[in-house]
């Protein structure tokens, strides 16, 4: 009962094939806003549980009150595997920051520690007079996300900020979890591969679904045909994946 999409052209919802149409011209290509980024050469707080960040931000906007997004990659990848969001949620107004991890094995835990890290990078920023961000960051509107084992970091670190506002687990690999693991109100998105045979989703994303509560809004979206690919980003499923994404990031 909790499966929910709020999609970008509610106004004219009902009409079908152009609300389709009006999507995938208004999401699926760069958003109205031009983008730039910045790395940790420019000022970046360097947190001690992950290894690297790049913020990618909208340019042309007038809003001093900008919602964001902390991303991780997955197991044995880097930071520029997931790097595709950044300029993709930027162009539509969402700050994006990309992180490495110390190590490309590290675990979910880990993974989940580097996301709350970052968060406190990403926070300083929004103070720190040099920071091209200086008072345009909304620090009580933030979403974390990941791919993988970094999908299930973003599922835990829900469970112990409760404050975030939206949790995006693509292709999510946890182990031995309970439903205890991943008991958190953050609103939930899911997405899973048919044919991923590193995360089945009747191993992970399908039990990550399940054990996350029934009063949590939560999404499952399987992609037909979809690998573990984190390259393929907000272009998977013939380009839909971002217009979840996105639809879930601006309704929440």
């Amino acid at each position: 009962k909790k499966l929910l999409l709020i999609l970008l052209c509610l106004p004219i919802i009902g009409f079908g094939q152009l609300c389709d149409s009006l999507l995938l011209q208004s999401i699926n290509n760069p958003g109205p806003f031009s983008i730039n980024s910045f790395t940790e050469s420019s000022g970046i707080r360097n947190g001690e549980n992950y290894a690297g960040s790049t913020i990618y931000y909208p340019e042309n906007i007038s809003n001093h009150s900008l919602s964001s997004i902390i991303m991780v990659p997955g197991f044995m990848n880097t930071e520029l595997t997931i790097q595709n969001w950044g300029p993709f949620l930027a162009s539509h107004g969402i700050i994006t920051m990309t992180i490495g991890t110390n190590l490309l094995t590290d675990n979910h835990i880990q993974r989940r520690d580097a996301l709350l890290d970052a968060l406190i990078t990403l926070k300083s920023e929004n103070s720190r007079f040099n920071s091209p961000l200086f008072g345009r960051i909304d620090t009580s509107n933030m979403a974390v996300g990941g791919f993988s084992k970094g999908g299930g970091g973003a599922q835990l670190a829900a469970v112990i900020d409760s404050n975030l506002k939206a949790v995006i687990s693509l292709y999510p690999w946890l182990e031995n979890i309970s439903a205890l693991d991943l008991n958190h109100s953050v609103p939930l998105f899911i997405a899973s591969g048919e044919l991923d045979l590193i995360a089945p989703p009747s191993l992970h994303a399908n039990i990550h679904y399940n054990f996350t509560p029934s009063t949590t809004n939560k999404l499952l979206y399987e992609i037909q045909n979809a690998t573990h690919d984190p390259l393929s980003g907000p272009y998977a499923g013939n380009n839909e994946l971002g217009i979840m994404v996105l639809s879930w990031l601006k309704n929440y």
